[in-house]
């Protein structure tokens, strides 16, 4: 079977299968919170981390405001600390949110001050906007428009707002997420931290970043890979199933919590 597929005319179909087979393990289901599973991961996976009646989030990338709505709307009385840095943008974030959230108009990376965040020509305001430039010149060739934007970190937001625990961080910054998880480095030792999700997708090759460095600095979580209802652990796939350069939502999880 193998020597009949494996020819050429055969491409354009393993193509699409190959395609469609990707979907299927989780991997470019990016349209919506529910085709995503971040609604079920909200809905079904945080309770279990017997978090308290007002648990701490944030939502670094928070764009307009759909996840801190979705937060929201599970954990009523939750303090939602939401981050987007792009000025455009965060004027909706504002409007959409309201009172309900704190909106913070900086971005979070591995140390404090002012940097460039570069949008797609064109796309002012889009949902790709990044502080590393090389991941956005990788998936597309439009002229850039930079914006300068403050940069602070998780450990210096913490300890400025005075927040003791946070219990559950969602990180969408379009290949700047592991930045976000250097900046969070006294406070993932310190056990302040507990579960988090990430994005991971082919921004990530312009910055030669591997699943399995992000398992480095979460030596503390066990990672996996969200499906639509339901979690793979990434420690169960080989190399060639689990670094796959495409869009996927990962779920660290801690150790110390409930085994999922």
């Amino acid at each position: 079977m193998s020597h009949f597929l494996n020819q050429r005319r055969f491409f354009a179909v393993n193509r699409w299968l190959f395609k469609f087979a990707l979907q299927g393990m989780g991997f470019n289901n990016w349209r919506s919170l529910a085709d995503s599973g971040e609604a079920w991961v909200v809905k079904d996976v945080l309770p279990k981390l017997h978090i308290g009646a007002r648990p701490v989030f944030m939502d670094v990338g928070a764009n307009s405001g759909d996840y801190s709505e979705l937060l929201l709307a599970r954990f009523p009385q939750a303090s939602v600390h939401a981050f987007e840095p792009h000025p455009k943008t965060f004027v909706a974030l504002g409007q959409n949110m309201r009172s309900r959230v704190q909106c913070h108009p900086l971005a979070l990376g591995a140390e404090k001050g002012a940097f460039d965040l570069y949008d797609r020509g064109g796309d002012d305001g889009g949902i790709r906007a990044s502080l590393a430039k090389e991941a956005l010149e990788t998936v597309q060739s439009k002229p850039l428009t930079a914006y300068s934007v403050t940069v602070s970190t998780v450990d210096d937001f913490v300890k400025e707002h005075s927040i003791s625990t946070i219990d559950f961080i969602k990180i969408d910054t379009e290949g700047f997420e592991m930045d976000v998880l250097l900046g969070a480095k006294v406070s993932l030792a310190e056990g302040r931290i507990f579960a988090i999700q990430f994005e991971f997708n082919d921004v990530h090759f312009a910055r030669r970043q591997f699943l399995a460095d992000f398992q480095k600095v979460l030596p503390g979580h066990r990672l996996y890979r969200i499906l639509r209802d339901g979690l793979v652990p990434l420690d169960l796939l080989s190399v060639a199933e689990r670094e796959v350069f495409t869009f996927q939502n990962i779920l660290a999880w801690p150790l110390t919590a409930t085994p999922l």
